[in-house]
This record gives C-alpha cells, structure tokens and sequence, in this order.
C-alpha cells in the first residue's frame, strides 16, 4: 500500500546530504536512486509513520538544534551543509547493522544485511517480485531461529539473536535508551558491559541516539588519523588523540570526523550521492588506498523536496 506523507523541512535542507553521508544508507532495505535522488524503503504501519522519516533524516527539533550548534563550531561542514548523519527508522535496525559492520570487508556487510531481510517472511507470501521486504523486527530475527541466522551471519548470530531476545523480553529497553537517558557517558557504560559491544559498537549507538562526544574507534578510524592527521609513525591510535584532534568540536566530535571521512571519500571515488549501487563496496579507506597505490572505483518514496 502506497502511503502519501509530507514532512516539513527547514528551506536549508537538501535530501542527498541527510541521506548519502553513512554507511547505513547503503545496506538494505535502503535504496538510493541517484538519477533521481530518490529514496525507498519499506516501513512499518505504525500510529505515525512520519516519526520513522524524520528519524532517518534527523528532523526533530532537538536535531535542527543540533546541527546550527554544530555549525557554529564548524565552518567547514556549514558551507558544505552536512551536520546530519543518517540512520535508520529503528534503533534496533541501527544496532543489527553496526554489529554487521564489524570486523567485515564493507562489501561482505552489505550483503549480509540484504539476506538478513530475505529471510523475512513477506518474501514467502507470494509478493511481487520487485516489492521490497523490510529489515526484520526482534520478534522476527527470533522467529527465524539461531540455524538459519548462523547459515546467514556466521558467528554474528549470536549478539544480534541476544540482542533480539533481550528487546523481546523487555531485559532491554529502547526507548528507554533513545528517548529517556540524556547522559552519554551514562549510557556508553551501560553498552560496554553487554556481550559483543565494544568501543566501536558503543560509540557508533550513542551517534544514531545522538550523543556525538565518541569517536568510534575502528580500523577505519586509525587509518584516517594516520593519514589525514599525520601520525603514521605510531602503533595504535588512541583515544587521547582523538581527544586531541577532536575536542575543540565538542560536544560534536563524531560529526567532525565524520565531516572529514566523508570529504576524503568522495574526493577519491566522487559524491556518494551519484553512486551507483554496484560501486558501493569500492567505499572503504583501505580499498581506495590500494586502488590509488595499483595505479601510482508499505514502501516510501522521498523526493528531492517532498517527502511522498
């Protein structure tokens, strides 16, 4: 069923810098068009189908509040008008993703989260073969039970099956860490204690929350520190360099090294707004490296200015 909605946007606001600007955008159910710059993706019937849109775009209040904030400490990113990294409708899908993201060639992640949604259900139902199927609930990655999830993930199963049961059963509330918790830090400790969640994981769920204090920290990030801010004389890039580098943006640190992987992306393999899906996995530091030292690559619909 086709649903019409219209969301309102400040006049400053531009789809493809809300929506190409992280990973998350690329991995299914997600579908850029760039001849169109059109979103689509399922979602689900809830009482407000809207609140789904405007998490994925960041067009709270809170959020418009955020990103003049930010602005105002950031030149750069303010001419450029990036201050709003894009997520997911659900919190829940935000964390299955990061954990997809880990320790894994972006290229492998990608496809893990397309047969994730395969093995949705509403793909057995005799629908269309085109129409898309959604990214799976908790009660829905249960469903498919720890087998079929193993054959699908390899040995993510097991903190994205936990994860599920525990959200289930009410061990973890959401929306309590969206919606109720307003101390980062109270939060990150919270998640570090959980089986599977690290600094990456952690930092990368207080960023979709909204809570930008931490840097996550990853391979992707100690080769950016390397070679953008010159430390490639040192093992291990630590969170006191981070600090150093990153501080003087705060409370907006993760925006302000996010600003700056995304400029380095798109100045080696172009705006990630005109890519096409099959060079998706060409979007990695360390695959550009290797190019670049081998030659020394219900559904919504958004529209440029409309939701609809």
């Amino acid at each position: 069923m086709m649903m019409i909605m219209e969301v309102e946007v400040s006049s400053k606001f531009k789809l493809e810098k809300a929506v190409c600007n992280h990973g998350f955008f690329m991995m299914a159910p997600n579908t850029w068009h760039p001849s169109t710059k059109t979103f689509v993706r399922p979602l689900r019937l809830l009482n407000n189908n809207t609140d789904q849109v405007k998490r994925m775009l960041r067009l709270s209040k809170e959020d418009e509040e955020a990103v003049e904030a930010f602005h105002k400490l950031h030149s750069d990113a303010a001419d450029k008008g990036f201050g709003r990294l894009f997520r997911n409708p659900s919190l829940f899908e935000d964390i299955v993703k990061t954990f997809l993201l880990c320790a894994s060639r972006f290229e492998d992640s990608l496809g893990r989260a397309e047969k994730l949604c395969n093995l949705n259900p509403e793909r057995k139902r005799g629908r269309r073969k085109r129409a898309q199927v959604n990214f799976p609930t908790a009660h829905e990655v249960l469903s498919f039970g720890m087998s079929k999830l193993e054959r699908t993930l390899g040995y993510r199963c097991d903190v994205i099956f936990d994860l599920a049961t525990d959200v289930v059963s009410g061990r973890v509330d959401l929306d309590r860490w969206e919606n109720s918790i307003t101390d980062g830090d109270e939060l990150y400790k919270e998640l570090i204690h959980r089986k599977g969640i690290g600094n990456f994981v952690a930092s990368n769920i207080l960023m979709c929350i909204g809570f930008y204090q931490r840097v996550p920290l990853d391979s992707e990030t100690t080769r950016h520190i390397k070679q953008i801010h010159h430390h490639c004389g040192v093992n291990k890039v630590t969170d006191e360099m981070v600090k150093d580098i990153y501080d003087k943006y705060a409370p907006f640190q993760t925006l302000a090294y996010w600003f700056e992987l995304l400029e380095y992306y798109e100045s080696k393999v172009g705006k990630l707004c005109l890519l096409e899906k099959a060079d998706y996995k060409k979007v990695t530091g360390s695959l550009i490296e290797k190019r670049i030292s081998s030659s020394s690559s219900s559904s919504i619909h958004i529209c440029d200015n409309l939701v609809i």
